[in-house]
């Protein structure tokens, strides 16, 4: 008989951020947490740290009413063969990118229920932004996104949108870390030492980030705050705009978000 617990297989660094977010928020309590991973001593460490428990992926199907896989897309052909005869009215929660709702309920051979996630780098320490893609069955919605608070904030969308999160904000942080590498490159160039240019770049995109974040303006009106007419940051901006940097930045999240949709299809 199942009761009323959560089922977390894969205990990699999502996995584990997610059960850390859970337990740190008192959202879920962790002896209603069972873990696994392919690693055994992955489970155990994240065992012991959080007091959650383990169970072999039989006895975590048997129990749980929601099972979130955090493992990789190319590991969940045999993840799916074990579990898929256990699976009854449980909820299964992916966030392996680019395996969509159907594919998963063909791989386990049910018509099971199948709710998508796609959380990103900000997991780690509880600053996610995650995408959720419920599938055509009843789900406890309000349960799913309060996992996933743990780690962050959540955005409900429908299940043809995951690409384009996937793109955007599953690979953002990726774009982001980019730009700061740059503008360290730039700062080394100009002569600044190694410890100054990366306390400079680091600091200055935490503001820039926090205050995008607080602050309601959009985008444009953010800008004007900086570059004044005919001053240093307008200097920056003409060379982007001459190089038609917004063009590159658009046209590499489409070639991530089709990245996605291909996968899908692989």
């Amino acid at each position: 008989m199942k009761k009323n617990m959560l089922g977390v297989i894969g205990c990699g660094n999502m996995g584990g951020a997610i059960v850390r977010g859970l337990i740190l928020k008192g959202i879920i309590l962790p002896e209603t947490i069972l873990l696994n991973d392919k690693e055994p001593e992955k489970s155990a460490k994240l065992s012991k740290e959080t007091g959650c428990g383990t169970m072999d992926l039989a006895g975590i199907i048997a129990v749980s009413d929601k099972i979130v896989l955090a493992v990789k897309p190319q590991d969940s052909n045999a993840l799916f063969e074990i579990i898929g005869s256990g699976l009854i009215d449980q909820t299964v929660i992916s966030i392996m990118a680019g395996v969509k709702i159907k594919t998963i309920k063909k791989k386990v051979g049910k018509d099971v229920s199948v709710v998508r996630a796609m959380p990103n780098l900000g997991a780690l320490i509880y600053e996610s932004m995650t995408g959720i893609a419920f599938g055509d069955k009843e789900h406890d919605r309000e349960g799913v996104k309060k996992i996933f608070s743990g780690i962050g904030d959540v955005v409900e969308v429908d299940e043809a949108s995951m690409d384009a999160v996937t793109a955007v904000s599953g690979s953002g942080p990726a774009y982001f870390f980019y730009l700061a590498r740059s503008m360290i490159r730039a700062a080394l160039d100009m002569g600044l030492d190694k410890d100054i240019a990366e306390r400079l770049v680091r600091k200055t995109l935490f503001g820039a980030s926090k205050f995008l974040v607080e602050n309601p303006d959009d985008t444009d009106e953010l800008i004007k705050k900086v570059a004044s007419k005919g001053g240093t940051t307008e200097a920056a901006l003409d060379v982007f705009d001459a190089k038609n940097l917004e063009k590159v930045i658009v046209n590499a999240i489409v070639r991530a978000k089709e990245r996605s949709r291909e996968l899908s299809e692989e």
